[in-house]
């Protein structure tokens, strides 16, 4: 048996975000910027994993949860190819909005050589936002149109706004979910 915990706390603070909890955004004479919403991260993970029939079966069972508002360390989803540079009006980054995750999982690994594993894995992840994608997917109709920081119409037009795209068919959204259920299989072959 091995048994893992992880436990993971930061924060930002100074610019007009503040460490510990949401407090009032005050311009000092100097015209630096004190307080504003809490820009933090907590986390933790826990996994325990089994062997038996002499080390060829495996079972790791376990997960984790975390707390980062303003979500500053949140990965973004590639919504019509958008990245942490480029952002996405999708799902926008800033100080003082949620994210609040978990996430679960069961393996079995069966190792019949010392070479070769095979793995069957059930895992659902949890956030308090629509994150995940759906079965319609991240990507427009068009397929990315460029733009990635705008919004994106029905024609694959960008709209700055998204009200803008009445005249273009409407506008596209991305299929985000909440939840993600999860079923995985591998083959692992060293060499």
């Amino acid at each position: 048996m091995a048994f893992s915990f992880t436990g993971d706390l930061g924060c930002e603070y100074g610019g007009g975000v503040s460490c510990h909890k949401n407090k009032p955004l005050v311009t000092l004479p100097d015209g630096s910027v004190r307080g504003g919403p809490k820009q933090s991260f907590a986390g933790w993970m826990l996994y325990n994993r089994f062997w038996f029939k002499h080390d060829t079966h495996g079972i790791t069972v376990g997960g984790g949860v975390l707390d980062n508002p303003g979500r500053y360390l949140v990965l973004l989803s590639p919504i019509n190819g958008a990245d942490a540079v480029s952002g996405s009006p999708y799902f926008p980054a800033a100080p003082g909005l949620p994210f609040k995750g978990w996430d679960a999982s069961i393996t079995y690994d069966w190792m019949p050589k010392q070479y070769i594993t095979f793995r069957w894995e059930y895992g659902y992840r949890h956030a308090s936002v629509p994150y995940w994608s759906g079965a319609g997917g991240i990507t427009p109709p068009g397929g990315n149109n460029g733009s990635p920081a705008q919004f994106v119409c029905l024609d694959n037009t960008p709209g700055p706004t998204g009200a803008g795209c009445g005249s273009h068919g409407g506008l596209w959204t991305p299929d985000l979910r909440k939840d993600e259920p999860s079923i995985r299989m591998a083959i692992m072959v060293k060499f």
